[in-house]
């Protein structure tokens, strides 16, 4: 077995928990009828391995970078095989030139300002799936004018230890946004804020930039890259929407 997976099952249990959902507080991480003397070791001996951490500005605790790239690499002990991740993802323009980005709130690389996607869900065509996630994501309603552009099939290591973090195929298309670009600009959604941008603010993820490529090509075209993955969280600024 995977040392990595060398885990209490409560231990485990905390990790899924706040992976899936955070923060959390201790209340709401603990098991029905785990003692509170043996949930609080279990929690110490994470904080301790550095998998989770307490915000006290978040009122709870949060997965580490640790925590994330245990359960996007290894899953759990039921996922030891995995597949890339199979999403759409969107090259959305304005009259202006801008391109619509995505300020993430959720992980990974939440705080990261990426491309609006989201997964196909089994069943779905490619083409239905774009149309549901671009609505999901945006709020825009596309037909005609969603076009099918490339595939980045594209991959996040950690540098030094070349782990392997994310690892996702993209069916990229294409959209150009005629309607007022404010509609949409600084907008909040559940999964981050919508912004327009020339793409010269920071923290954009590299893959926006691939996307970019392949979007000003004449040609459909698949590309297969790896990054460096982002060694930290940065907080999104007003003043970067501006940009």
């Amino acid at each position: 077995m995977d040392h990595r997976f060398d885990l209490h099952h409560i231990q485990r249990g905390i990790i899924l928990s706040l992976v899936t959902s955070s923060p959390l507080t201790f209340t709401e991480l603990q098991p029905p009828r785990i003692p509170n003397n043996t949930f609080s070791y279990h929690l110490k001996k994470l904080i301790e391995s550095g998998y989770i951490e307490h915000a006290p500005s978040q009122s709870g605790y949060v997965p580490t970078r640790k925590a994330l790239k245990l359960v996007a690499v290894n899953g759990d002990q039921k996922r030891r095989v995995q597949s890339p991740a199979l999403i759409t993802m969107f090259y959305v323009t304005n009259d202006e030139g801008e391109v619509l980005l995505l300020n993430r709130n959720i992980d990974p690389f939440q705080g990261w300002y990426s491309l609006p996607s989201g997964s196909v869900h089994f069943g779905e065509s490619l083409d239905e799936a774009a149309r549901r996630e671009l609505f999901e994501k945006t709020g825009i309603t596309a037909a005609k004018e969603l076009h099918s552009i490339g595939i980045l099939d594209f991959q996040y290591r950690e540098e030094g230890t070349d782990d392997l973090f994310v690892h996702a195929l993209a069916f990229l298309y294409s959209f150009h946004y005629s309607d007022t670009k404010m509609v949409i600009h600084d907008k909040p959604t559940r999964f981050g804020q919508l912004s327009w941008s020339r793409l010269g603010r920071q923290h954009i993820l590299p893959e926006v930039i691939a996307a970019k490529e392949i979007a000003q090509s004449s040609e459909f075209i698949k590309k297969s890259v790896q990054f460096v993955e982002p060694a930290h969280m940065p907080v999104f600024t007003l003043s970067d929407s501006q940009k």
